[in-house]
């Protein structure tokens, strides 16, 4: 006979399973136009002009840190508060969240406008259009950033990935500009699509609540969500935007393009391990909320990572052997980027490895997270340095911050079994 409780984790798991597979497909949607939209780009413009244009990204990329860990602060606050039943708590603090990141955006958009100026000022009409889509685009990243940390329940990812797909959509659409706009549509192009998100974000956000600074809740969104957002912007925003100014000191603006095309492959690579992690990840803090318990919080967690790597490691293999055919013919000009883009297609295994690592944000200790950031950070420069040598600058930040990232997945995972091994055993 089957228990109530065997019926709600089967029901429980067979939502699960369906909002991954709704979450998936629309990310994929999203990923496919994206990758199609990237290589039709890439066969109108080539990677100088896409390099310069990269280069005015690179600066919004190191000022992400600005939302102070408001994002990171909701991620684990919102689940763990609904865990334990405490919904005001969820209100107060996304309010004074949300207040904070919309002065930032205006904050920031204004200083990119100021460029903007100066560029019209010296009659540089690449800087006019370059710094004001960053002024268009940091909306997106603080204000669309802080909107997109309140979606934290399973039917609200899937909303959240439709959103991302019609931004996919005009993104994909825009790239038949670009044979006339060229850099001009890659400004359009990134600017639109963001505003997009925003608008279509705020339409549907979960939370409609009026954004008011209250002091005190401030302080605790920041309080747990800085650390995390410190160590979590040193490993994404803070890396990327060094892996592209390390690609522009070795290679100038043609290795930036080359590299923008293998990001791209990246991102398309990494869609269904982020997917996954996103559905995963509230789930992990809710349940460490009620157990108190990494190993419990986690248990369902490891099978699934291993088939996905596993998963992974093969789509990476086929995918790598196709590049050899895929690349001359479609886009050309990109036909030295060919060893860049295998090895980015690695950081999907990587990424996929990565899915226990919510355990140590559910435990809301950031130092746990952070000394695995840290061994990345070590790793990283120092593996760069040494295979410059053997593959040259630009091929070793790429081969580089592969081996940082494997760094940083083995020492967390060092971290969660010793977390694992202190925990008291109790009977099953």
């Amino acid at each position: 006979m089957v228990s109530v409780l065997d019926k709600d984790k089967t029901s429980d798991n067979r939502q699960t399973i369906r909002s991954v597979a709704a979450l998936f497909g629309s990310n994929m949607m999203s990923i496919l136009l994206g990758a199609v939209g990237g290589l039709l780009a890439a066969r109108y413009i080539g990677p100088e002009e896409t390099g310069t244009f990269r280069a005015f990204t690179i600066p919004l990329t190191y000022l992400t840190f600005l939302h102070l860990g408001t994002f990171d602060g909701l991620w684990r606050q919102i689940p763990y508060y609904v865990g334990k039943e405490m919904p005001e708590k969820v209100d107060a603090l996304a309010s004074a969240a949300g207040a904070w990141n919309l002065f930032v955006s205006a904050a920031v958009s204004c200083g990119f406008c100021c460029f903007a100026f100066y560029g019209l000022w010296r009659r540089d009409v690449y800087g006019v259009f370059g710094w004001f889509s960053q002024a268009l685009c940091c909306w997106g990243v603080f204000y669309g950033g802080y909107l997109g940390s309140t979606y934290r329940t399973l039917h609200q990812f899937v909303a959240l990935a439709r959103i991302q797909m019609w931004q996919g959509i005009l993104n994909f659409g825009m790239v038949f500009l670009l044979p006339y706009l060229r850099f001009y549509g890659l400004c359009a192009r990134a600017s639109f699509p963001s505003l997009l998100g925003v608008w279509l974000s705020r339409r549907n956000r979960p939370l409609k609540i009026p954004y008011r600074f209250d002091s005190k809740a401030f302080r605790e969104v920041v309080a747990i969500g800085l650390p995390f957002s410190f160590w979590g912007s040193l490993y994404t925003s803070i890396w990327l935007a060094t892996e592209s100014a390390l690609m522009l000191y070795f290679g100038g603006v043609t290795a930036l393009g080359l590299f923008s095309v293998a990001m791209t492959m990246r991102e398309a690579m990494n869609a269904l391990p982020q997917s996954v992690y996103q559905v995963l990840t509230p789930r992990v803090v809710s349940a460490y909320a009620r157990e108190e318990s990494v190993s419990k919080a986690n248990a369902r967690v490891l099978g699934v990572t291993v088939a996905l790597t596993g998963f992974m490691v093969l789509v990476i293999f086929i995918t790598s052997y196709l590049l050899d055919y895929f690349v001359p013919y479609a886009i050309p000009r990109y036909v030295d980027g060919i060893p860049l883009m295998k090895v980015c297609l690695w950081f999907a295994a990587v990424q996929a490895l990565s899915l226990p690592l919510n355990a140590l944000f559910a435990t809301g200790r950031p130092w746990l997270y952070g000394r695995g950031v840290l061994a990345g950070l070590a790793v990283f420069p120092l593996a760069t340095y040494l295979l410059i040598p053997a593959l040259g600058g630009v091929l070793a930040v790429a081969a580089g911050s592969l081996l940082g990232r494997a760094a940083r997945t083995v020492a967390a995972y060092l971290e969660i079994f010793a977390l694992a091994s202190r925990e008291p055993k109790t009977d099953g």
